[in-house]
């Protein structure tokens, strides 16, 4: 019984584990699951390389997963897709993913692997495995820094070519800066060497060793490529030149007292530039196969040899020499010393024009030679009292000798040599063809005063020999065959003259323009590049050809601490080769992986051979790199790194409009000691929204770079309405983390008119309007009403119809003055939004809100709620006059009530006959200011005196009334009657006048009445005046 009771315990403690150990362990239930993300960013054709990545789970069991891979590329996800190979791998299992898109500096990838089962067995616990890579370039961290190096290379070329073996070597110590400001970065080198070349050419060899007191180096890469680069080296040292042509040797030993190198590489263009200045010796050995030698020793004073080659061309080639030294010639038996005065040559192109060139030799001396012949001697002795010869520029100038000798021995006499151009024009050769030439004139002359044996001179015997010869000689020195003609004239016992021209003279030949030789040879000098991880992790698996000529794949083997100027860097080490297997070199070294520099490598020790041109020529090169002094950012570690601090979180307008109606910048105001922040972002999804990053980089409508505020444009394209809480989440470089929140006002957007119509739109005051809206709101529309209250009228309320349109009518009011008029109106929403609209949007062909952003309208034309009010003349109300005439002269008063909604300009009559004699003007204004007999002053009745003088008949008379507004509209001329009587007078028997007298004194006044009106127009211009032709003044016949 109790065996089986602790049997029955057993099993319930088994079960028990099977029931509590996570599903996350392997069938041996020994470890736990894990799965290593690491890249393959490695090529399988040995050109470009693959975008891959492999995964290593800690068993050999069987998985089943699922992957996702994000790849944004220039801010833009790319459709990717995966081929997955599964293998097994130092006893466990592994996947290789190999994706369809390719890598560029500054891609952002994710890889998210789950894994839903191990050998069938679900798992639902920590089977979720992720990776965040930023595409960078090798030694080049993403953050700005600023860093000096310390760095020893040394760089070998050797090969050979039909020439001979060509050797070049450079050596360099010293001290490097690097710095990074956005997508540029760069760096300079500064240190010392030494150079030593040998370089062959065709019958030539250069050897220069020098000491390189100043080397220095500099590269831009701007966005991960190389854009720019250049060396530059001082110093000193010799230069050995050996040149030999047929039986002469040359040899120039120089010693050189400044060197200068220049190799440049800008925008795909190398350059090359190297000058020399040096004093030293130049030797010319000459021995043929008869003994025959020619020795010169010269001191060099000026040596300067300078060339500049650019994309394959020499474009400058300066060479020069100025010498002093001895010249000696001995040849069987024969001897010539001669002291150079002077020696210079000179040559200098340009472009491929030879702007520049001298050759010139001075100088004297003396020879002398012994012959014997039958057993006599003849001794000769010779003195050169001048040699001298000169070209300039291609052309001979000089050219003179000056001999005298004597004979001693068994023969006895004496000779001389005297040579220099005497003139210089033009001359035709055999072919008739004209040349610039000079013509040099050499007299000789051989006295033989005694002969004592032997058989010299071909049996001639005593006498004198006298020779002159003018040589009609091409001026260019490059030329073959020079002399175009020759003329002589000798005297003695076989005397002779002739004139001849030599067939096939000259022989004109072309300048050959210097041909390029780089010291540097063909390849630019740099290190190896390309895209890499960051932060790089163990087990990543990179191949760097980013570099023509340097490839290297390396392989991330560990995790290690790595002190560099007071700062323990974690880094991680890794090793590599170049070529096939590290057939063509290899390299260790370690590249940090935490904070602001990860990416760049702390320490790397290389050595590998470049292999380049078309002949396989190589170079070595063989560096140590380590970092020196960090300058910037002050903190480059965990342990120095304190987290960020949220400031503030805040709308910079102070709110945004929901519905997409308005854009805003959501501001995060943060601080950080280190200025190490690498990323800042904000869940918008409480508005709508995402996961959205921050930047302080001037975009988005960040205001200003580096200021620590963080900003993002934002929207809320949804109805939220209120104050939102939003959530911040800061990031540094040592992935410190800090989170807080700020609160955000979310205001509503008030509904918009879509349409307006206004039947008719054209009208005049108190006429009927019809109105026909469409709002939208995405809250519903409460209320459309048209506020005619501003222009003294009523708040008309709309009435929505089924078709969605909105309409009503009003009456224009009288307070509306002409014109046009923006009518407003006043939307209103389901929950308050409410605003005063005096426009509306015209949707471009019909277009629909975007799924985004489903309530903020498409862009359109914004179109005035315009209503064009006619204007209309003033009223004028006023009754006929009945005027009785008085026993003299009297007035009248004229009045008309004249009104206008908009304010009466002027009221004015045409008086006719009752116009002033002293007018000359049709129209009388009236009055309403209380002048001029009006009664009330602003009472709208408009008022004139009238004159009855007692000339104006009795009877019936038309006055005319006009008046206008203040917009000058006016009305017609509206006629008044005026009745003018004769006041009744009563005539009683004796008392009064008799009828006779009243008759006479009638007939009298009328008269004198006739003659008045005769003399005033004979006055006004008599029958000369043609301003009235016919009537009088008032416009009567």
């Amino acid at each position: 019984m109790f065996m089986s009771e602790n049997k029955y315990i057993t099993s319930i403690v088994l079960v028990g584990l099977l029931l509590f150990t996570p599903l996350s362990v392997y069938a041996d239930g020994t470890d736990p699951l894990n799965v290593d993300i690491t890249t393959a960013w490695t090529s399988q054709s040995g050109t470009d390389n693959d975008h891959a990545y492999l995964l290593t789970f800690s068993s050999n069991s069987t998985f089943d997963i699922t992957t996702e891979i994000t790849h944004i590329q220039n801010g833009t996800e790319l459709n990717v897709s995966v081929f997955t190979t599964w293998g097994y791998e130092n006893g466990v299992r592994t996947a290789h993913l190999l994706l369809n898109s390719t890598l560029q500096w500054a891609d952002q990838v994710t890889i998210d692997v789950t894994v839903n089962s191990i050998d069938s067995v679900a798992t639902s616990s920590n089977n979720f495995f992720t990776r965040n890579i930023e595409v960078g370039t090798w030694n080049q961290p993403m953050a700005d820094h600023e860093i000096t190096l310390t760095t020893s290379w040394d760089l070998l070329q050797n090969y050979t070519t039909v020439d001979g073996e060509q050797y070049f070597r450079l050596s360099f110590d010293g001290h490097g800066w690097q710095q990074r400001i956005g997508d540029v970065l760069n760096s300079w080198e500064l240190g010392d060497g030494v150079m030593v070349t040998e370089e062959n050419t065709e019958g030539e060899s250069t050897n220069m060793s020098f000491v390189l007191d100043s080397i220095w180096k500099n590269e831009t890469i701007t966005a991960g490529l190389l854009t720019s680069q250049v060396i530059d080296a001082r110093g000193w040292g010799y230069l050995v030149i050996t040149s030999q042509e047929d039986e002469v040797v040359t040899q120039i030993i120089a010693n050189v007292s400044d060197a200068w190198i220049n190799h440049s590489m800008i925008d795909g263009i190398i350059s090359e530039r190297i000058r020399l200045e040096a004093g030293g010796t130049m030797q010319i050995d000459s021995t043929n196969e008869s003994s025959s030698t020619i020795d010169i020793d010269a001191e060099l004073s000026v040596f300067l040899f300078e060339t500049w080659d650019e994309n394959g061309v020499r474009k400058l080639s300066h060479n020069q020499i100025e010498a002093l030294g001895d010249f000696i010639i001995i040849d069987d038996g024969f001897r010539m010393d001669i002291s150079l005065d002077g020696l210079v040559m000179l040559e200098r192109w340009e472009d491929g024009v030879r702007t520049q060139h001298r050759e010139n030799i001075r100088g004297h001396g003396t020879f002398g030679a012994e012959d014997q012949d039958d057993n006599a001697t003849m001794v000769i002795n010779g003195t050169i009292f001048n040699l001298e010869t000169d070209v300039v520029d291609g052309q001979t100038v000089t050219d003179e000798i000056h001999i005298d000798g004597t004979l001693s021995g068994d023969v006895q006499g004496t000779f001389g040599i005297v040579k220099g151009i005497e003139d210089s024009g033009v001359q035709s050769n055999y072919s008739g063809d004209d040349f610039e030439v000079n013509v040099i004139h050499e007299e000789s002359w051989f006295n033989i005063t005694g002969i004592n044996g032997g058989n010299f001179f071909d049996g001639a015997g005593v006498g004198a020999y006298h020779n002159n010869s003018w040589n009609y000689q091409s001026v260019n020195s490059h030329w073959d065959n020079r002399t175009v003609r020759i003329v002589w004239e000798e005297t003695g016992p076989d005397a002779s003259s002739g004139d001849d021209k030599p067939q096939r003279s000259p022989i004109q030949n072309n300048l050959t323009q210097p041909e390029m030789e780089q010291a540097l040879g063909n390849i630019t000098v740099g290190r190896e590049t390309g895209l890499v991880p960051i932060p790089m992790a163990i087990g990543d698996n990179v191949r760097l050809n980013g570099q023509d000529g340097i490839v290297l794949e390396i392989v991330a083997n560990s995790v290690a601490n790595d002190p560099r100027d007071n700062h323990n860097f974690h880094v991680v080490q890794w090793t590599g080769s170049y070529g096939d297997s590290g057939s063509a070199g290899i390299a260790f070294g370690s590249i940090i992986d935490e904070g602001p520099l990860r990416g760049l490598v702390s320490s790397v020790t290389r050595s590998f051979e470049i292999e380049y041109g078309a002949n396989n020529e190589s170079a070595f090169l063989n560096e140590t790199q380590y970092i020196d002094r960090v300058l910037s950012p002050s903190i480059v570690t965990a342990e120095e790194n304190t987290a960020p601090i949220l400031l503030s979180l805040t709308l910079e307008e102070g709110l945004v409009v929901g519905e997409g109606a308005s854009l805003a910048h959501l501001v995060a105001h943060v601080t950080d000691d280190e200025w190490n922040i690498d990323t800042v972002t904000v869940d918008l999804t409480v508005v709508g929204g995402g996961i959205v990053t921050l930047n302080d980089k001037g975009l988005f409508g960040d205001n200003a770079i580096g200021d620590d505020r963080y900003t993002t444009q934002i929207m809320v394209p949804g109805l939220q309405v209120g104050n939102f809480t939003i959530n911040v989440t800061i990031i540094d470089y040592f992935d410190a983390i800090t989170e807080g929140s700020g609160i955000i006002q979310v205001v509503n957007d008030a509904p918009r008119l879509t349409s307006v119509e206004f039947v008719p739109h054209i009208a005049k005051r108190g006429d009927l309007i019809i109105v026909n809206a469409i709002a939208f709101d995405g809250h519903d529309v409460e209320s459309v009403q048209v506020d005619m209250r501003v222009f003294g009228g009523q708040l008309i309320d709309l009435v929505l119809l089924e078709n969605e349109i909105w309409a009503g009518n009003f009456t224009l009011p009288n307070g509306m003055t002409p014109g046009s008029h923006d009518i407003p109106f006043i939307v209103t929403d389901s929950i308050g939004g409410k605003q005063i609209l005096r426009h509306w949007i015209d949707i471009d062909n019909g277009a629909q809100p975007d799924v985004a952003t489903p309530y903020r309208l498409p862009d359109g034309e914004h179109v005035s709620t315009t209503i064009s009010v006619l204007n209309t003349a003033p009223q004028i109300v006023a009754e006929d006059m009945k005027i009785i005439r008085g026993d003299s002269t009297a007035t009248a008063l004229l009045e008309a009530e004249v009104s206008d909604a908009d304010g009466v300009m002027l009221v004015r009559a045409k008086l006719g006959i009752f116009t002033p004699i002293t007018q000359n003007e049709d129209w009388s204004k009236l009055y309403d200011d209380g002048s001029n007999g009006d009664r009330v002053a602003g009472d709208g009745i408009f008022s004139l005196q009238l004159s009855i003088r007692s000339g104006i008949p009795d009877g019936t008379h038309t006055l005319f009334l006009q008046a206008s507004d203040i917009y000058g509209e006016a009305t017609g001329e509206v006629p008044i009657i005026v009745t003018l009587e004769e006041k009744e007078n009563v005539i009683t028997d004796g008392a009064g006048v008799s009828s006779t007298m009243l008759v006479l004194a009638l007939g009298i006044i009328a008269i004198i009445g006739a003659i008045v009106v005769i003399f005033v127009m004979r006055k006004e211009g008599g029958d000369d005046d043609k301003s009235n032709p016919g009537g009088d003044r008032f416009g009567f016949q």
